[in-house]
C-alpha cells in the first residue's frame, strides 16, 4: 500500500508549482539495492532501519528522502523498469511530513526519527494521547492545557487509590475532625471504660471517698462518742454525790461540762448518721459523672493533639477508616496541591520530560515504557 502519492497534488493546490528533487547516482545505488533485497516498501520501519543499520547512512535528510521515494513504488521491475529510468520527481519532503499531526511532528523532533515510524496507540496516558515509536518505545505528547489536565486526572487517580498510600503527615495538612463523631466516639469510650469499672473503682478514680473510707471514719467518731459518754457519766456521777449547800460552785462547773459534753454528744451522733448515710449512698452517680466527662475531655485533647494518629496507633484502626470515620478530607485542596507539584509526576518511565516548539505551540513529550 501507498503511505504517500507524491505525483498527485494537494486538493485545492492544482495550480501550484511541484516541488523537483532530481535522483543523484548515490540515491540511485541505493533504492536499487533495497529493491535486490526486496525490502518491503510497505513497511517503513523495514526501511528504516535498513537505511541506518544496513548501509548506515547518518544524513536524515538523505534517508528521508530514499525513504519517500521508495515507498512510493514509482517502477515496475516486471515491465523492465529500474531506478536508473528515474531523473526528476515531484517530492516535497516538508509538506510531506506536515501532512502528520502536529504531536508526531514534536515527537518527530525530539527524537529524531520520521513521523512515518510513529504509530498513535488506542489508549493514552493520564488522558494524553500516547505514541509507540517504530513499535517499541512508547511516548505520551500534550501541549499545556493538557498537560494540566493530565495532572489533574493524575491526582484524582492517586487519591481514588487511597490515602494510606499517603505519607501521614502529608494527609493530616487535609484534614479537619469531624466534631460530632469524634465527641460520640469520645462519650462511648468513656462510657465503655466506666462499664468496666467496680463502685470502689469509680468512687476512688474520682476522688471521692469510698463506703470502707465511711466506715473507717465512723468508728473513729463512734470512739469519740464513747469516751464522750463515759467523760458525762462520771461528771454525773460527781455531780450526784455533791451537796447542794456546800458545793455549790463545783455543781455548776459540772453542770455546764456536761452542757458541753451533750452538745458534742450530739454532734458526734449527727455526724455517725450522716456517715451511715454516706456507706449506703457515697455519691456513685455524682462520682460517675465526674468521671465520665474527665474521661471525655482527656480523650478529646488527646485526639486534638494526636490526629488521626490516635485511631490508628492507639486503637490500630486503619488509615483510611479513621479519616472516613471521623475526619473531613479536604480532597479539593490536596488534589490542587497534588496537581501543581510538577510535570515529573506523571513521567512514570525517568521521572524527566521534553519540549518542542512547533507551529507557535509547546508541546511537552514523557516517555511512558
Amino acid at each position: 500500500m501507498k503511505l504517500f502519492k507524491i505525483y498527485e497534488q494537494i486538493e485545492g493546490e492544482e495550480n501550484k508549482e511541484p516541488k523537483k528533487v532530481t535522483l543523484s547516482k548515490f540515491d540511485k545505488k541505493i533504492l536499487k539495492l533495497m529493491s535486490r533485497k526486496n525490502i518491503d516498501n510497505s513497511d517503513p520501519s523495514e526501511i528504516w532501519k535498513f537505511l541506518n543499520d544496513t548501509v548506515s547512512i547518518d544524513d536524515q535528510d538523505l534517508k528521508l528522502k530514499i525513504s519517500y521515494i521508495y515507498m512510493e513504488d514509482l517502477i515496475d521491475e516486471d515491465e523492465g523498469e529500474s531506478y536508473d529510468d528515474l531523473v526528476t520527481i515531484n517530492l516535497d519532503i516538508d509538506e510531506l511530513n506536515d501532512k502528520f499531526d502536529d504531536k508526531i511532528l514534536a515527537l518527530s523532533s525530539n527524537l529524531d526519527v520520521p513521523p512515518f515510524l510513529i504509530e498513535e496507540e488506542r489508549y493514552g496516558h493520564y488522558g494524553l494521547q500516547s505514541y509507540s515509536v517504530d513499535g517499541r518505545d512508547e511516548y505520551a505528547v500534550g501541549d499545556e492545557e493538557e498537560m494540566e489536565e493530565a495532572m489533574s486526572e493524575h491526582a484524582q487517580n492517586r487519591i481514588d487509590e487511597g490515602l494510606e498510600y499517603f505519607e501521614e503527615w502529608w494527609v493530616e495538612q487535609y484534614l479537619e475532625p469531624n466534631d460530632s463523631d469524634i465527641e460520640q466516639f469520645a462519650e462511648e469510650e468513656a462510657d465503655n471504660r466506666i462499664e468496666d469499672m467496680s463502685d470502689e473503682e469509680i468512687l476512688d478514680e474520682a476522688g471521692y471517698e469510698t463506703p470502707s473510707d465511711y466506715e473507717e471514719y465512723k468508728e473513729i467518731k463512734e470512739g469519740e462518742l464513747e469516751e464522750k459518754l463515759e467523760e458525762k457519766e462520771e461528771l454525773e456521777f460527781e455531780l450526784n454525790d455533791l451537796d447542794i449547800d456546800e458545793d455549790e460552785e463545783r455543781m455548776e462547773e459540772l453542770e455546764y461540762e456536761i452542757d458541753i459534753l451533750d452538745t458534742d454528744i450530739r454532734e458526734l451522733e449527727e455526724e455517725i448518721s450522716e456517715l451511715e448515710d454516706k456507706m449506703q449512698d457515697p455519691g456513685i452517680e455524682d462520682a460517675k459523672d465526674e468521671l465520665r466527662q474527665k474521661y471525655i475531655e482527656n480523650t478529646l485533647d488527646e485526639i486534638r493533639d494526636q490526629g488521626v494518629s490516635y485511631f490508628v496507633d492507639n486503637l490500630g484502626m486503619d488509615f483510611q477508616d479513621a479519616v472516613d470515620y471521623y475526619f473531613w478530607f479536604d480532597e479539593e485542596s490536596a488534589k490542587y496541591d497534588l496537581a501543581n507539584e510538577g510535570y515529573e509526576a506523571i513521567c512514570t518511565y525517568n521521572g524527566d520530560y521534553d519540549t518542542e516548539f512547533i507551529n507557535d505551540k509547546t508541546y511537552f513529550i514523557i516517555r511512558i515504557n
